[in-house]
């Protein structure tokens, strides 16, 4: 098989065509017909483009698996999907897309080229909520190509555009000029390996059922349905044999399933983040020299392990997580140091306010070891729909955040402080620096591999020294799954933009 690495990705792939062959991996070989698998997951709202909740991962991993993208990943780097191979231009600008013969619609219409061109041209009017793919000037068929013209180079289309958008039938929403209401004829109609047959909002249940005439092959799971559990049922939800796929962030639940013959449990790598997103236009937050204090004053590996009763992964002052190849080791950190925090604050007494959602509980941890420095933290605790629109709005001072999507291309150091991120679950990062503006954009265009590592690296650089986030720590999903059904993947990168979920496509699919 011939991947796409993600430094070839970095470098722009400049030049001739890169043409790909689709394969399965080894690890997945065919596995007998299954019935049923039922998930727990979120209520995610009606999942197309459209009308699926960006508040977390969810309902993109949904969509994907209604819908298809140009490119994919499998475990070891980017694939071909319905683009079965691709040219770039030499100035990063112009991107030829040859398109999959075979792909069709779930109502059996043919996907060709003008739907491909068609998805971009009404994304650029009706964007994408979890990825917006503005970044595209033109999108217009070629004989049996699309050709894509960008504002400027991008380095993470082929894996956060290309890998993430998906592409939608032009016959149904040609006509629709108001997509985010429309609920005619082929609202949730993807050419995807399953079909929505069923979604009770009442509920926050999805029954999807296999596409048969699936152009990548037959689904192996017959019916896939995602049922919503609240977090106090998880465990006995799937003891009682109700689901069969769950997450928890508490690994713990290892050592309550351990005697259990029929599930197992799977750690999905540390691409989840636990951080403090830091209004640095608020005093006293506005001094570098506070949020310094404050990373010195916790302890964020006892913090870590009492929440995830596991072993701790504190996190990097330079946001990147250190298991990925974007890693700066070379910073600056910031070691659990009480003196060092007083010393900072230099007698000083501060009182500072802390969003966070109402089942949070890091901030009752946080609040003795800021108190034993000077700092008196209130705690502003609300629902998570309520904290969004307070850190998305800048009405805060400290917001407590933890989310996916760190684990891909390193392009969301940028994205956080432009207004950019679609995931509801990031919102906060308020951040003004000119140098780490221009290192942001510059990065964001190169097309040489060394020279956006190094710009990368100093980004790091200047979010370890002015701390506008504190992270606390990474965490890894602990998946409970039943084996004779269903065996996780571990996606390269994560899924799209980083999201450590199992149910990769791929791996609903028989070989």
């Amino acid at each position: 098989m011939h991947h796409v690495t993600r430094r070839q990705v970095i470098a722009g792939l400049a030049g001739g065509a890169i043409a790909l062959q689709f394969a399965r991996a080894d690890a997945r070989k065919a596995q007998q017909p299954i019935a049923l698998l039922r998930y727990a997951g979120p209520d995610s709202g009606v999942p197309n483009p459209f009308q699926v909740s960006p508040a977390g991962p969810g309902g993109p991993i949904l969509v994907s698996l209604l819908y298809d993208t140009l490119t994919w990943k499998d475990e070891s780097g980017i694939i071909p999907w319905l683009a079965s191979e691709w040219s770039i231009s030499d100035d990063g600008l112009t991107y030829t897309f040859q398109i999959e013969p075979g792909a069709a619609w779930h109502d059996g219409a043919p996907l060709t080229v003008e739907d491909v061109a068609f998805s971009f041209t009404y994304y650029s009017r009706h964007p994408y909520v979890w990825a917006p793919s503005d970044v595209v000037q033109s999108a217009v068929v070629e004989g049996e190509s699309v050709r894509i013209m960008l504002k400027q180079p991008y380095a993470a289309f082929i894996e956060d555009i290309s890998g993430i958008v998906p592409i939608i039938p032009r016959h149904v929403w040609e006509s629709v000029d108001d997509p985010i209401a429309y609920t005619g004829t082929g609202r949730v109609m993807g050419s995807g390996p399953y079909v929505l047959a069923e979604y009770n909002a009442t509920e926050g249940a999805y029954r999807l059922i296999a596409n048969e005439s699936y152009w990548r092959g037959t689904p192996r799971i017959t019916e896939f349905r995602q049922l919503t559990v609240p977090p106090e049922a998880l465990i006995q939800s799937t003891l009682q044999g109700e689901i069969d796929l769950a997450s928890s962030p508490d690994a713990s639940v290892a050592d309550i399933l351990a005697d259990d013959e029929r599930l197992a449990i799977h750690e999905s790598v540390p691409l989840s983040i636990v951080r403090l997103a830091v209004n640095t236009t608020r005093p006293p937050l506005d001094r570098p020299a506070v949020r310094q204090a404050i990373a010195y004053a916790l302890d964020r590996q006892f913090i870590a392990e009492s929440i995830t009763r596991g072993p701790a992964i504190v996190g990097s002052a330079g946001v990147v997580p250190p298991e990925t190849p974007w890693f700066n080791p070379d910073l600056r950190q910031y070691a659990y140091d009480p003196d060092r925090a007083r010393e900072l604050l230099a007698g000083e007494r501060l009182t500072i306010n802390l969003v966070a959602d109402a089942r949070a509980r890091d901030p009752d941890l946080m609040i003795p070891m800021l108190e034993e420095v000077g700092i008196t933290l209130n705690v502003q605790r609300v629902d998570s729909p309520t904290r969004i629109q307070l850190l998305r709005d800048g009405d805060f001072q400290l917001g407590f955040v933890t989310h996916i999507g760190v684990g891909g291309d390193p392009d969301y150091l940028r994205r956080w402080y432009t207004g950019e991120e679609s995931n509801a679950f990031a919102q906060g990062s308020i951040f003004s620096n000119e140098e780490y503006t221009r290192l942001g954009e510059a990065q964001a265009a190169s097309l040489d591999a060394t020279e956006r590592s190094d710009l990368i690296f100093r980004m790091q650089e200047i979010l370890a020294e002015e701390l506008p986030t504190i992270v606390l720590y990474h965490r890894r999903f602990y998946w409970i799954h039943d084996p004779t059904l269903f065996t996780p993947m571990e996606t390269w990168g994560g899924l799209m933009n980083g999201i450590p979920f199992p149910h990769n496509k791929l791996a609903l699919i028989a070989t």
